[in-house]
């Protein structure tokens, strides 16, 4: 007699919470937090400090001020629909608050980043696409699970979960955005004081829903099994888009200064 139960792919390993995947019993929802924690932490304190965040490593000029917040609104409107996307196949009715809630937080978000945007003198509108292909890929996993449906939805949600509230949310308001505060405060004091006072404390609110449906909801060994393998998705997508950030700053400073070289020569003629 052979047993037809496939392996179990780790996508991570070596870091706290390894058991997680090949769980006999489900942790109690707070323990279960503790390692989720704790493979974070692992995980970004091995990386160096310039690839933990994207606000790290360069220094914000107007121009880039505007780029960044460009390709910012554009996250804050996913942020939007990837919520609804949960709200649409949530089991649990709580759950569902807390989704709505946070849509209509990043929809002011959305507004008040565009309309600052705008205010600088920078465009946006739906034909907008971010211009580089790791963050395209951390928001393919975080809108489309990597191409991954299930059938059981309450899977679907703690999916959902780990890779936005939990896990990039998460790490944005553990780690990020206080960088982002420290960038900012010269460079634009309105940013600031809209970072600061609105989307932080609010991107915390989020990070909490996020711990909620993990701690409340995964409460099966399968559901934990779930939490931890796209908590390890996240955690692979949002490094390789830090890591891709010098090159990619790199890139558009030679842009800027080939097009500027030109304007010179296009001038002395």
């Amino acid at each position: 007699m052979t047993d037809d139960t496939p392996p179990i792919k780790r996508i991570l390993s070596g870091l706290p919470g390894d058991e997680l995947y090949t769980l006999e019993q489900p942790e109690p929802g707070k323990d279960y937090l503790d390692l989720m924690e704790q493979r974070r932490w692992a995980f970004w304190n091995s990386k160096p400090d310039d690839e933990k965040s994207h606000y790290q490593g360069y220094d914000v000029t107007p121009e880039l001020l505007k780029n960044s917040l460009a390709r910012q609104v554009h996250a804050e409107l996913a942020a939007i629909h990837a919520p609804n996307l949960s709200l649409q196949v949530c089991p649990w009715q709580e759950a569902k608050l807390w989704y709505a809630r946070q849509m209509n937080e990043e929809g002011r978000h959305f507004r008040l980043v565009r309309d600052h945007l705008l205010e600088l003198g920078g465009t946006w509108d739906d034909d907008y696409a971010p211009d580089f292909a790791e963050w395209n890929q951390l928001f393919s996993l975080f809108m489309n699970l990597d191409n991954h449906f299930f059938l059981d939805k309450r899977k679907e949600v703690i999916a959902r979960a780990a890779v936005l509230n939990f896990g990039i949310e998460g790490w944005d308001h553990l780690y990020v955005q206080p960088l982002f505060l420290e960038k900012i405060r010269d460079v634009d004091p309105t940013l600031f004081e809209i970072y600061d006072e609105v989307i932080m404390p609010d991107e915390t609110i989020h990070y909490q829903i996020g711990q909620f449906i993990l701690g409340e909801y995964a409460t099966t060994t399968e559901l934990q099994r779930v939490g931890v393998e796209y908590l390890d998705r996240q955690l692979i997508a949002h490094h390789r888009v830090n890591a891709a950030f010098k090159r990619y700053h790199e890139e558009k400073d030679e842009a800027a200064g080939a097009g500027a070289g030109q304007d010179h020569a296009d001038a002395g003629h």
